[in-house]
């Protein structure tokens, strides 16, 4: 029974990433988010929506625009890298 619950529990999580990243490539907003961070920098702000084991982050400053989507340890990228 325990097992069971455990598959079904893992299979709504792996349901739950694929509909956030598909609303990330749809440029909509995340359906679950426990947690938002705002970062100020002199050129703009970095958006941080974090999930379920996942995060987007996104980009809106004049030396670095775009979003990522990914794990929960991904680094929010101070400057571009070349």
């Amino acid at each position: 029974m325990f097992k069971v619950l455990i598959i079904i529990l893992i299979g709504i999580w792996v349901a739950l990433v694929i509909t956030e990243y598909t609303k990330y490539i749809h440029n909509e907003p995340m359906v679950v988010v426990l947690k938002e961070d705002t970062l100020t920098y002199p050129d703009g702000h970095v958006y941080v929506y974090w999930g379920l084991g996942y995060k987007e982050v996104i980009y809106e400053r004049n030396s670095l625009y775009g979003k990522e989507f990914g794990h929960l340890f991904i680094k929010v990228r101070e400057q571009i890298e070349t």
